[in-house]
């Protein structure tokens, strides 16, 4: 073989490595503790500028280079405009290190395991339950009696493996829980016109919270000159599937002329759930400029005390009580990313928003985010004590706090 000969092979060969290589990444948990499951979200805007154009796929496996682990990771499509924009993974950290990920987008038959489906979204007719929605428009109703006959368990509903929330899809647009004793998903076959209630114990739970005209399990609503505003009343409100994934789904509720005093504001609430947390959360933009602050909160209707934890880098408030439906131990909190968090109570009856304990947000940064978690004793011994709540509330907090530093 001459010279060139040799040299033509040997740059093609170079070639082939190169197109079948697979990215890196490097990502360093910078806690003190160690991290087991601890979400990461990556940009793909800022994954391509390290490795060029990504294939539209959605999903990928992650590999650790060190001890061979692969994760499942999901490629979210979130401004729904056909390509997806963040990868979102779950991933063990121990204190203070790294771990060096190879990211491969053509997954093998037997990757599928990873990809168990460990969350859900449920938003069907209550007559018709193949017939699902992705887009709805909000009812403009504010009773049961009405939605119970229009959509199936009166709106959306968003569970992962430990626990399930619903949105009563009408002015009142309050939040719910279903509590969870086993790690299936559960919604698709819930409610359903010609089953059993879900307000009785059933072999996979049930609905466990009375919400009256609370805010109930981090509903929303504005604050304005020392008023509160609930945010679904005399509104068009809409409702849009984002992403519905084995380990995260991902829905929007969008709120368009929210009367508050004399002038409209517009609002998008953005809520995911993720595998194997007990909780869910929200993002929450506002259009304008008038100042008005966002209010979230949790049903006090059998609890007449709340607690509050701070640090640095989170606080959060919470109840616990002899409050399910049934009269079992509940403990429900709110936790956010800021080191105090205020909390008022609402009152007790009248017209507007009652038997509430609330935090509000300032809205100049957003969007605003929190986080709602929900632990039933029923569903983990754990919850059985308040102590053992407020523990596993900290814990969660300290973990969704822990930052990660993403590098190539």
């Amino acid at each position: 073989m001459s010279k060139i000969q040799f040299l033509i092979v040997t740059i093609a060969s170079l070639f082939l490595v190169s197109c079948e290589s697979k990215p890196t990444i490097v990502l360093v948990n910078n806690s003190d503790s160690d991290l087991t499951g601890k979400s990461v979200v990556i940009a793909r805007s800022e994954l391509e500028k390290r490795t060029g154009l990504l294939p539209e796929k959605e999903s990928a496996l992650l590999t650790d280079k060190f001890t061979g682990k692969k994760y499942a990771a999901q490629l979210d499509d979130i401004d729904l405009d056909g390509k997806w924009d963040e990868l979102f993974v779950q991933l063990d950290f121990k204190a203070n290190k790294g771990v060096s990920l190879q990211i491969d987008f053509d997954l093998a038959d037997e990757d599928d395991v990873l990809f168990k489906a460990l969350t859900n979204v449920r938003f069907a007719d209550a007559n018709d339950p193949d017939l699902v929605f992705t887009k709805k428009e909000r009812l403009k109703s504010n009773t049961t009696e009405i939605i119970q006959t229009v959509f199936q368990f009166e709106g959306p509903g968003w569970e992962n493996d430990l626990v399930g929330f619903r949105n009563y899809f009408d002015a009142r647009n309050g939040i719910d829980i279903f509590g969870k004793t086993v790690s299936e998903m559960i919604l698709d076959q819930c409610g359903l016109k010609d089953g059993s209630t879900y307000h009785e114990r059933q072999p996979w739970g049930m609905d466990i919270l009375k919400v009256g005209n609370s805010l109930g399990a981090g509903a929303l609503a504005l604050e304005y000159e020392d008023s509160l505003y609930r945010v679904g009343p005399g509104c068009k409100g809409v409702y849009t599937l984002v992403k519905e994934g084995p380990l995260r789904s991902i829905i929007d509720f969008d709120f368009e002329g929210i009367q508050i005093d004399n002038f409209l504001l517009n609002l998008k609430h953005r809520v995911s759930i993720e595998a194997g947390k007990p909780f869910y959360k929200s993002q929450v933009w506002i259009d304008g400029t008038h100042p008005v602050k966002l209010v979230t909160g949790i049903v006090n209707l059998h609890s007449d005390s709340v607690y509050s934890v701070s640090s640095e880098d989170y606080s959060f408030f919470y109840t616990y009580d002899n409050q399910a439906y049934e009269g079992e131990k509940l403990g429900m909190a709110v936790i956010a990313l800021v080191n105090n968090l205020s909390v008022d109570a609402a009152p007790e009856e009248g017209d507007g928003i009652t038997q509430t304990f609330y935090t509000s947000f300032d809205c100049n940064s957003q969007p605003v985010e929190f986080y709602f978690m929900a632990g039933w004793e029923e569903q983990d011994a754990v919850y059985s004590a308040k102590s053992g709540f407020e523990n596993e509330v900290a814990k969660q907090a300290q973990q969704i706090a822990a930052n990660i530093d993403f590098d190539m």
